[in-house]
């Protein structure tokens, strides 16, 4: 196959995998309200996408169980079937221009062909700038579900969502098929197989996708359509290195720099580490770039961070250098991000006993903050690990639980409790995260600003509040504990409205199940406490 050239001299392609019980994409909604986003949202400048049309052979949702359940290869054909589609048609379109990329959208079983294809096909992969999965059976998150595929034994046993750069997720709450709001494991298998039925059925099943959740996925994959990170010209200084920039291009996030304009040096090889969006006040939508850059000969690798308008890619700035007189730290490539208009990182700095072989020993966090006309330092803290807090012994409040506070970001969260709370799938407004190493059933919603909006309790954690309300506590005992401020805005949910002015927009929100009884709850900002996993309808 011809390497890929830059999406600016072909039309970029959109392949839509379709899932059970669906006979093509065509027929699929939720790949059909993608598709119709993500045309739409592409950039004028750009040339106009393509849809090609990926067969693969129908599924039922009867045909899944009974594959799954008697067959010893399961649904693996049919989903080999669909990854050989793909294959085919992006082997067909780079016939016809070279530089052809894709964008994939893969729902139910086609969410699970895009997992195979981005994980077995490491030739074709570079192609592909993004990918946006809806109810995947190859979901893997222990602390909100796992997908059907992965209980079952057929997992792609890989990090999920693979590929998480260019992969986005997400997975309605009480979906059967990728989990959310189940027990992880086979707990709740008998339950998740008799609501599998109901669930495809569209609209209003769990297993249906549309409105808030698909447009999100057509703008995510337009918005790595409009810019390709990993396929452009770059003006960079290997970390000031030289004082004017070189130009760098980059394919498939490599590239190499050569001539007079690099120093003492007869190249430079770059990689793109990470990239990270957000926005900054009076920049609006940004990306920032992290470049690891290796000048030869040598033995040592500098970085550089810069910041690029996200939809037309032009430079706004970057961090400055470092001023120290060691060797150059570290920048933690996963750790870059916005939050609050602000650009964080954590890097590691060499202290007095470290060596180059040994790398640096002291992490700490630092804050960017844009001033008008460059980013300047604001914040450098060290980050030594707090002792670990057990959340399970603690009870949730409308502000917080143990020593997290609302408001709080993700790090200063992590720094309060000694655990790490690892990035994962959202939805438009904010994502449920959980703690590393538990407590399994408590997640951690922040809103996509960076702040912790609420607290979210769900099976099988036996956590209470304040109150001693649980999951399990009855209709009867909530509206008794909380007499006189609960509102009840419908029959399945119970509403906690505390009087007192210092909890004025905050409340605690209880979800109950068909006996009554309090199925899950969810604490914090009255916006985000509501009981559904973010990007749900």
């Amino acid at each position: 196959m011809p390497a890929a050239a830059a999406t600016t001299t072909c039309p970029v392609h959109f392949l839509g995998l379709h899932g059970l019980n669906e006979e093509s994409d065509l027929r699929s909604p939720p790949i059909n309200a993608t598709w119709k986003t993500f045309e739409s949202s592409v950039a004028a400048k750009a040339a106009r996408p393509i849809r090609n049309l990926i067969f693969f052979p129908k599924v039922t949702t009867q045909d899944f169980l009974d594959k799954t359940y008697k067959s010893e290869t399961g649904v693996e054909p049919d989903v080999n079937a669909g990854v050989s589609a793909v294959q085919h048609a992006m082997d067909r379109a780079v016939r016809q221009c070279p530089s052809t990329k894709f964008v994939l959208a893969g729902y139910s079983l086609g969410a699970w062909v895009v997992d195979k294809f981005l994980l077995t096909d490491s030739r074709r992969r570079p192609l592909v700038l993004a990918a946006q999965l809806y109810g995947d059976p190859q979901w893997n998150d222990p602390g909100k579900g796992q997908g059907l595929a992965v209980i079952l034994g057929r997992s792609l046993r890989s990090p999920y969502p693979p590929f998480a750069d260019r992969v986005q997720s997400l997975c309605n709450h009480r979906d059967p098929v990728c989990g959310t709001g189940y027990r992880a494991g086979i707990a709740d298998l008998s339950l998740r197989v008799l609501d599998l039925d109901k669930s495809v059925k569209c609209p209003g099943g769990a297993h249906c996708y549309s409105g808030r959740s698909t447009t999100q996925g057509g703008k995510f994959l337009a918005s790595r359509v409009n810019v390709d990170w990993n396929n452009r010209t770059y003006g960079l200084t290997c970390d000031d290195i030289v004082s004017k920039a070189v130009p760098v291009t980059v394919r498939n996030g490599k590239g190499t720099a050569r001539g007079s304009g690099i120093g003492d040096y007869d190249r430079w090889q770059v990689q793109t580490q990470r990239i990270a969006r957000g926005t900054v006040p009076s920049l609006g939508d940004v990306t920032a770039v992290l470049f690891s850059c290796s000048p030869q000969p040598s033995n040592f690798r500098l970085q550089e961070l810069r910041v690029y308008r996200t939809t037309d890619g032009r430079e706004v700035g970057r961090t400055p250098t470092f001023q120290v007189d060691e060797l150059s730290p570290q920048y933690q490539p996963d750790t870059v991000r916005f939050s609050e208009g602000r650009l964080l990182a954590d890097v590691k700095f060499y202290g007095p006993g470290d060596s180059h072989a040994t790398g640096p020993s002291i992490l700490r966090h630092v804050t960017w903050r844009w001033d008008g006309s460059r980013f300047v330092k604001q914040s450098e803290i060290d980050a030594r690990k707090p002792e670990r807090t057990d959340l399970s012994r603690h009870r949730v409040t409308v502000n917080g639980i143990g020593p997290l506070r609302m408001g709080m970001t993700r790090s200063e969260a992590e720094q309060a409790i000694g655990s790490r709370i690892p990035e994962g799938p959202g939805g438009p407004d904010c994502k449920d995260l959980s703690v590393e190493g538990g407590p399994e059933g408590l997640l951690l919603r922040f809103s996509n600003d960076d702040r912790l909006v609420a607290i979210y309790v769900l099976s099988p954690a036996s956590i209470s509040t304040a109150s001693g309300i649980h999951r399990g506590s009855t209709r009867d005992e909530v509206l008794t504990t909380y007499a006189g401020e609960i509102k009840e805005p419908n029959t399945d949910e119970l509403v906690f409205t505390p009087s007192g002015a210092q909890f004025q927009g905050k409340v605690i929100t209880f979800a109950l199940n068909d006996n009554g009884d309090v199925d899950r709850f969810i604490a914090g900002e009255e916006e985000f406490a509501v009981p559904l996993p973010c990007g749900s309808d």
